[in-house]
């Protein structure tokens, strides 16, 4: 029996099983823990096997979704979908100030609170 020695070969057939997997409703298995602070909270997302340029967030009002994608490099037409979730944000998060890291095969999503949450303020009573 001989052996395949192309390594790129043997890396894009491993992608179309990887793909065709997916589509045959295997799932990539992920792992989100969500830490409070004071000044904002942190949505710590793990998933195997998952490259960084794969992860997508998009944020629309106070709705945040994270999600990946599988894309064929042999035809870019050919995606599926390997994780979604989506997160309702409290009105406190800062929506303007909300950044994502990927460190280690961790994707870090930082959401910070608003500078005054938390202070009391006095609401001033007008007379009509």
């Amino acid at each position: 029996m001989k052996l395949i020695k192309d390594k790129e070969l043997l890396k894009n057939i491993a992608l179309q099983i990887d793909l065709l997997n997916t589509l045959g409703g295997g799932v990539s298995e992920t792992y989100v823990d969500i830490k409070k602070y004071k000044k904002g909270a942190v949505i710590n997302v793990w998933a195997a096997g998952v490259d960084p340029e794969a992860f997508k967030i998009v944020l629309h009002n106070n709705n945040l979704t994270v999600f990946s994608v599988l894309q064929s490099k042999e035809n870019p037409e050919m995606a599926a979908p390997l994780f979604n979730r989506m997160f309702m944000l409290p009105p406190q998060v800062d929506l303007g100030r909300v950044e994502a890291v990927y460190q280690e095969g961790q994707l870090m999503v930082k959401l910070p609170y608003h500078e005054s949450t938390g202070q009391p303020r006095e609401i001033e009573i007008k007379q009509l």
